[in-house]
Order: structure tokens, then sequence, then C-alpha cells
């Protein structure tokens, strides 16, 4: 079997089984503070920083899907790509802590073929994919995974109606998410607007993902594209626009926002990173 091998070092996530299942099981109390009384979730957009960060925010979108969802595959776009063609993962099964995330090859050449994308190399290492798994893994055990990277650009839109319409034609059940962080604000990420200090959070917090926020919750999928490049609030709006446009394709109309934070919520820094845990 063709098995993609992790590229992350230790400290995106854990390494072993006992441990990821140790930390996924420690999210508890704060799975708890969620509940969703809508209809049947189609997907989401989940944060990809370090699990110590955003772990619990992604995984709680997943495990909230997870409850009321029995998909066939879970598709996953990622990010951090400028403008041209996506990107497919077409290994056979992707490794993880928790065992190998099985691909599901027919639905993914035929995304690849509709779209032009080309295959990612194994020296790759790109975290906006990869992070996700060991969650994906846990909550779906026994589905397949579609993984590919979406540009920066109108293409992505295209990418997830194409997504839909491929699943659709081979009859498959998906959910689908959408991996991206949002405003990279400070020092660290030559992105200062607003100086350092308390108004900077607040700025971040209340204007710039603010702004992205509400374009994703009302699944402007061209908003949030154009809101990201002229204000630096996402660094893979590409992966969510995909995400919009797959979901609104299955019927979708608008978004719940779970929940939001900051990595200075977590540990205060002049440089920090903005989270959203949304469900479509």
């Amino acid at each position: 079997m063709d098995v993609r091998t992790r590229c992350l070092p230790y400290g995106w996530y854990p390494d072993s089984e006992r441990e990821t299942q140790r930390e996924i099981e420690s999210f508890e109390d704060y799975f708890q503070r969620f509940r969703i009384d809508r209809e049947e979730p189609r997907g989401g957009l989940v944060p990809h920083a370090g699990w110590y960060f955003s772990g619990r925010l992604a995984a709680v979108i997943f495990h909230l899907a997870a409850r009321t969802s029995r998909p066939d595959v879970v598709i996953l776009f990622g990010g951090h790509l400028g403008h041209g063609p996506g990107i497919v993962y077409d290994d056979r099964a992707w490794d993880t802590p928790l065992g190998p995330m099985l691909i599901d090859q027919d639905l993914t050449r035929e995304i690849a073929k509709r779209i032009g994308a080309r295959p990612e190399g194994h020296s790759t290492n790109d975290n906006t994919v990869e992070v996700q798994l060991p969650l994906v893994k846990y909550f779906f055990p026994d589905q397949r995974l579609v993984a590919l990277r979406a540009p920066h650009s109108e293409a992505a839109v295209d990418i997830g109606r194409e997504t839909a319409e491929a699943a659709r034609e081979q009859g498959k059940r998906i959910l689908v998410f959408g991996s991206t962080d949002l405003t990279h604000y400070g020092p660290n990420y030559g992105f200062t607007p607003q100086g350092l200090g308390a108004q900077a959070v607040t700025w971040v917090k209340k204007e710039n993902d603010r702004g992205f926020i509400e374009r994703s919750l009302a699944m402007d999928a061209t908003g949030l594209l154009e809101h990201a490049a002229r204000n630096q609030s996402a660094c893979s709006a590409g992966a969510a626009a995909a995400a919009v446009a797959a979901c609104q394709a299955a019927g979708t109309e608008n978004g719940l926002l779970v929940d939001y934070y900051t990595s200075y919520d977590v540990r205060p820094d002049d440089s920090f990173v903005g989270y959203a845990g949304i469900l479509y």
C-alpha cells in the first residue's frame, strides 16, 4: 500500500495512538459547552495550528458533525496556495497515530480530472491537511478521505462545486471541511497595522477576523476571498471558499459560528493568530 507518512514534527500533534486518544478525550469538557439543534451538517471550517493552540476547536467541529452525519467520504480542503490549479493527495492512504486513513482514489481521480489538479509530492510539508487527519480518523474511523489544496482565487469556488458534483455522480455522501486560520498579526508575520498590545488584539477580534467570519457565515465565497486578500484575514482562504461552495452545492444556505478565539487567549504574545470553528 502506498501510504503517505507524517511530515510535521512532534508538537503539531501527538505521535502515538495512546497520546492522541488521551489528548482528544481531554477536550471532552470543552465539547460539552456546545450543542447544535438544526439539520444535519454538511461540513464546516476548522483551524489548523498545532493542537496546543487550536486542536480543541477543530476537534469540536468534527465532533459535532460526527454526532449526526454518517458520510461515505470526508473531504478536506487545505490551503497555502497562491493561484493556479488545485493539488490532490492521490495516495492509497495517509498514516496517522490512529492508523492509516484510507483515501477514496476513485473520487480523488474524478475530482482531479475535473479541476486539472496535479498530485502532491511526498516531500511537501503542509500543515493545513496533515494536522487534521488524526482528528478525522478519530471521529470518522470507517470513512474514506479525499484531501486536496485549493488556491487563493475564484478557482477555489469551482473546485468546491466540482467536488460536490463528482461525489453526487458517484453516489457518495460527503462531509466537506475547509482548513484555515485567520489573521496572523504581529512582528513575526510582518503585519502590525494597529501597533501592539490590547488595541491590536481588539482590532483583530472585532474587525479583521470578524469581517472574514461574517462572509464565511453568509457563505459568500467570493467575498471571503476578497476580504482575505485585502485585509490579510486568513491564510488559506481558498480552502474556506472551496468548502463553502461544496456545501452550497449540497443545499446549505448559512453557517453557524461554534467558537472563536486567538492564540493570544491561549498564550499572550505580540504575535498571534485567530481561529474560528464554523459548521455548515
